[in-house]
């Protein structure tokens, strides 16, 4: 995999990752791209991830004391080759032409960055799948999954797929590395304050497996809103998601003085329901799919909410 002067090198951390990481470096063995390097960031792992990792060819591996996702990128951009960074992690894999797509975007030297689609693998479980799929319908929402069809600019890609110039990647600082997860966000929003461009190209393809259970993905929204407490604190309103909790606030309050005021009048601040339900078929124009949809969203909603009041006491990774 690795040539002697790395155009691009891909630097993925991982933790605990054994049931996937192989699919990840068989994926990369395959890419159609003619100069790569591969550096693993093992971050304290203790299941076999790094003597997986170990036994590929090719591969350079980084063995870290667990200090997390933020500072195993930050080693492995300084211990890279290659002008560009590519980023992902050990549970995805990456198509065939994932590198060559998104090395396309960086025809303008304005472009500092460029993230790519992210797709159910073959093999993903079913409720994986419906997961990835809602994750998608709801994309409207959040910088996290994209549904354009072309390359257009973008303001954020996740680091699950994306690649960076060296350079500038340093310009900035590189991650955070008190922030886990949502280090991305802040990253890109650096690039963006500098006058840089980011891109997304919907033919860069990276397979990403999900929870495994509905459960999982309400710890994993949790974990997403709490991490952005600290970036809302410093930043400000610079996402939209942002908004989220306030109207759910403002929500609440026109409800109860409704209620409070003309009692009678409580289906009409119910009236957002059977659009979402609506929207949700007219998505995928099954009705047991719909409902399930209506139901993760808002198994999204209080628990992103959840984390995010009570990020005051985040802590990264936990």
């Amino acid at each position: 995999m690795t040539g002697p002067h790395p155009a691009i090198s891909i630097v993925i951390p991982v933790h605990n990752s054994l049931k996937t990481v192989t699919k990840c470096l068989d994926s990369l063995a395959a890419l159609d791209h003619p100069s790569y390097e591969v550096i693993m960031i093992d971050d304290g792992s203790t299941d076999g991830t790094a003597e997986a990792c170990e036994s590929y060819d090719g591969v350079t591996v980084i063995r870290l004391e667990k200090g997390g996702p933020s500072r195993a990128r930050n080693v492995g951009v300084h211990a890279a080759r290659g002008e560009f960074i590519a980023f992902t992690d050990g549970d995805c894999v990456a198509d065939r032409h994932w590198l060559t797509e998104l090395e396309k975007g960086f025809a303008s030297p304005n472009v500092a960055g460029v993230g790519g689609d992210q797709r159910s693998p073959e093999d993903e479980t079913e409720k994986g799948r419906h997961i990835q799929e809602f994750l998608k319908t709801i994309g409207f929402l959040t910088d996290y999954i994209k549904t354009d069809r072309e390359m257009k600019e973008t303001v954020h890609n996740p680091t699950c797929n994306s690649a960076y110039r060296k350079s500038i990647l340093e310009e900035v600082g590189g991650f955070d590395e008190t922030l886990w997860p949502s280090e991305d966000v802040e990253l890109d929003l650096k690039i963006r304050r500098l006058g840089y461009k980011l891109l997304y190209n919907p033919a860069a393809v990276v397979g990403h497996y999900r929870p495994t259970t509905y459960g999982g993905l309400a710890r994993m929204m949790r974990r997403y809103g709490a991490s952005q407490w600290p970036l809302f604190r410093k930043y400000g309103f610079f996402r939209r998601i942002y908004y989220a909790p306030l109207a759910l606030i403002v929500g609440a309050a026109c409800f109860a003085a409704m209620l409070l005021w003309k009692p009678w009048t409580w289906p009409v601040v119910l009236l957002p329901l059977p659009i979402l339900f609506l929207y949700f078929y007219m998505k995928t124009r099954e009705w047991p799919k719909s409902a399930l949809f209506f139901l993760l969203f808002f198994v999204t909603l209080t628990n992103w909410n959840w984390g995010f009041f009570t990020g005051y006491r985040y802590r990264p990774g936990a």
